[in-house]
Formats: structure tokens, C-alpha cells, sequence
């Protein structure tokens, strides 16, 4: 359960980021040296798109205490000793990012480090999971009446997987994320309540689901950073 909290934690953190600022903050105008003043986010992520393409990719959002993003001031953000490229959301804020395809293995430990404007060092550590998720199991099209049955390969015990159903229409954007319990995590089968699906009715959405194990955030960060692993698969369907 501490696991399911702390994934809705990141989630609200993230979404609400995006959502309601997803600016860049004051502290990204200054040389930054105290790293408590920040909280970062930090993903591997291992994911299979709707075409079965394999990416791999390292993420980190750093956030200050009003969730606006930051851009460390001749500093940056290396995993295993890469450098991440700066980037930015059309809205302004500031994240970082990997370039192309960056290699994300299974039962490997990446080293995310954060440099501060002085040159001091944080790092936060993950081992990825111990074997793949490549298939996501669901109807390319259901009603949203309906209780949705899905399944996935690998299973991977003991760490907490939700699910993502994410748009961009005319209409606008919009997800919904779901929880998947720990006895269906297990098993490698889920049905979703279709009351989940109210707000996605007639939406072409991205259903992606998600394995996530994490690591040891620096302690020297808020107490709200964390870094993590997130094995996911992409699967594009329909929902009447």
C-alpha cells in the first residue's frame, strides 16, 4: 500500500506541475547550491511503443517548493556519467532529458546525478527491474459501458503497476490513471471497472501500462524526491 500511496504522490506531484504551473522557477535565474531546496523527479524508463519499437530514456523534473520546474544554473543532470539535455514544455518549464535512444537494461542500477551550480554532486540510484515487460494485453476497441479485461508478459512480482489512458484531441488533453492491485500484479490479469472510462467516451486514447520500481533518492533533496524505474507498454485503442 505505502508503494500504491507514493505512486499517486509522483503522479499528483508531476500532474500538478504540469497542469498549474509548469513554469520555470524563480531559483532556475540564480546559482543553485542548496539541494534541499528542490525535489526531483527522476525516471528510467523502458518502454514499448505502439509499433513494438523499443525506447529507452532517462527523465528528471526538478521541482521547487510550488512545484514550479527548475533549471539548475551551470549545472545539470547525468545518468551513469551521460549528460541529459536541457529541455523545455511549450508552457516554459524546464526538464531534462536523454537524447535518441539511451540503453535501459533490465536488473542494472543506474546512477542519476544532479550538479549543483558549484560543482557539488547528488546522486540517487535505482536497479531496474529483473526481467522485461513487452506485451500489453487489451481490446483495440470497447465500450466504455463495459468492464475491460487486460493482461501483460512479463510478470513482475512485488513491484506496484498502474495504468495510464491518456488523449490529445480537438477537444483537448485529458488521463485517466488507474492502480492495478497487488493480487492482480501477481497474476498478470486485471479486469478495469468500466467507471473508469466515463470521462473517455469516444476518445482514440493511448493505454499504457506500467511497472514501477524504486530506488534511493539523495537525502540531501526534499523528502518528496524520488528516483524510479518504469518498465511500460504502449498499445493504441478505441473507446466507444
Amino acid at each position: 500500500m505505502k508503494n500504491y500511496v507514493k505512486i499517486l504522490l509522483i503522479l499528483l506531484l508531476v500532474g500538478s506541475a504540469f497542469m498549474l504551473t509548469n513554469c520555470d522557477s524563480p531559483l532556475s535565474d540564480e546559482r543553485l547550491n542548496d539541494p534541499s531546496k528542490i525535489s526531483p523527479t527522476l525516471t528510467i524508463e523502458r518502454t514499448y511503443d505502439n509499433s513494438k519499437n523499443l525506447k529507452g530514456e532517462a527523465i528528471a523534473h526538478l521541482f521547487d517548493k510550488n512545484l514550479a520546474l527548475v533549471r539548475i544554473k551551470d549545472g545539470g543532470v547525468y545518468v551513469n556519467g551521460t549528460a541529459l539535455t536541457l529541455e523545455y514544455y511549450i508552457t516554459g518549464g524546464p526538464y531534462y532529458e536523454t537524447t535518441g535512444n539511451y540503453p535501459i537494461n533490465h536488473n542494472t542500477v543506474y546512477t542519476m546525478t544532479v550538479k549543483m551550480s558549484n560543482g557539488d554532486e547528488y546522486d540517487s540510484e535505482v536497479r531496474t527491474q529483473f526481467q522485461d515487460l513487452h506485451t500489453f494485453n487489451i481490446p483495440g476497441t470497447f465500450n466504455n459501458t463495459d468492464d475491460v479485461q487486460i493482461s501483460w508478459e512479463e510478470i513482475i512480482p512485488d513491484h506496484p503497476m498502474c495504468l495510464e489512458f491518456s488523449y490529445e484531441d480537438d477537444s483537448g488533453v485529458g488521463s485517466v490513471y488507474i492502480d492495478i492491485p497487488e493480487d492482480s500484479v501477481n497474476t498478470g490479469s486485471y479486469t478495469i471497472p468500466h467507471e473508469n472510462f466515463a470521462t473517455l467516451a469516444g476518445k482514440t486514447v493511448q493505454a499504457k501500462i506500467v511497472s514501477e520500481k524504486f530506488g534511493t533518492a539523495n537525502e540531501h533533496f526534499k523528502t518528496t524526491a524520488s528516483i524510479s524505474s518504469q518498465f511500460a507498454v504502449i498499445v493504441e485503442c478505441h473507446i466507444n
